[in-house]
């Protein structure tokens, strides 16, 4: 994926250990005049909104890339916005997948089947499910370390008794990122404000099958729903069931995917979803029922597959997605 140039000192960056995570909170200096401003507020408050986008790496990255892209959207949600308007400020946060970046253990373990990783299905969605519950901890506690409400006074806090500084996470991930922006949503729909998937999947089941029996995009069975299909339906080889792809790894998931496809918060969470055309590793159409349910749900969403891109985050999905932000924040 594309490495984005950004200026180091055009944002501030402050780094707390959440957990055994080391998270980096970029631009947050903002956070405290913005919420102070409120103190002499001479209309009732109910809400302090502010806006943190939560920037999940690629499969084999690092939070450096998700850095990078950080530093790239808040440039251009500054850039785009109304500046004579008081609007609540945007924060980006990144940190390392699990058995990524400093938290690697075994880097082996992130390759695929085609690698020689026996259990990459395994090793890819537990990895998955376990970066959930990690930014599922960061979210619960982020709001602890930033302690926004200590730059409020006495006074407002007497006159606004039921005030509430508002956290509108908008989760945005890349590839494997991608994966845990959906399952993230799917299983804490009540976080979520808005989600960003570039060049994700909302069926590992039918992905990881079709990876394993190396099925044609073009042929009958890439398009089945493979998380429908009994686990005797899916025609393994004996080695594929004992080591590749397990029984009990097959009920898991497809439950997982049945609900993402089925009861998705579609309707109270925003989309802006990106795809490239030529993308191979992880093709649109294996997602492509799913994102017309959503249009047709959300009028708040936009899905754009990209002409001429392939399994990569580029420029311009960065553009456009903030063109889209700055509208909904």
């Amino acid at each position: 994926m594309k490495k984005f140039d950004y200026d180091p000192a055009s944002f501030s960056k402050t780094t707390y250990n959440i957990g055994g995570i080391s998270v980096h909170v970029y631009n947050s200096d903002t956070l405290a005049p913005y919420i102070e401003s409120f103190n002499q507020s001479l209309v009732h408050v109910d809400e302090i909104p502010i806006n943190v986008i939560y920037l999940i790496h690629a499969r084999g990255r690092s939070y450096k890339d998700t850095e990078a892209i950080g530093y790239n959207i808040l440039n251009q949600v500054n850039q785009k916005r109304n500046q004579q308007h008081k609007e609540a400020p945007l924060i980006c946060v990144t940190f390392d997948l699990r058995n990524h970046g400093e938290r690697t253990i075994d880097a082996f373990k992130n390759e695929d089947w085609l690698k020689g990783n026996k259990t990459h299905g395994i090793d890819m969605v537990s990895s998955i499910m376990g970066n959930v519950q990690d930014l599922k901890l960061i979210i619960d506690y982020l709001p602890d370390y930033l302690n926004l409400e200590s730059y409020l006074t006495n006074e407002f806090k007497a006159k606004h008794q039921h005030y509430n500084i508002k956290h509108r996470n908008i989760i945005s991930g890349y590839s494997l990122g991608a994966h845990v922006v959906y399952r993230f949503a799917n299983e804490y729909p009540d976080l979520v404000y808005a989600i960003n998937p570039v060049v994700g999947c909302v069926d590992l089941t039918s992905l990881l099958i079709n990876r394993l029996k190396e099925n044609d995009l073009s042929s009958e069975d890439y398009d089945k729903r493979w998380f429908y299909y009994n686990y005797d339906e899916l025609n393994l080889s004996p080695e594929q069931q004992k080591i590749e792809y397990p029984e009990h790894f097959h009920k898991t998931l497809s439950k997982q995917d049945e609900s993402i496809w089925e009861n998705f918060a579609m309707h109270s969470i925003k989309m802006y979803a990106s795809f490239g055309q030529e993308d191979r590793l992880v093709p649109y159409t294996l997602s492509s029922v799913w994102c017309d349910s959503y249009l047709n749900t959300n009028d708040d969403t936009q899905i754009v597959v990209y002409e001429g891109v392939g399994h990569d985050v580029t420029e311009k999905m960065v553009d456009d997605f903030t063109t889209w932000l700055v509208k909904q924040i």
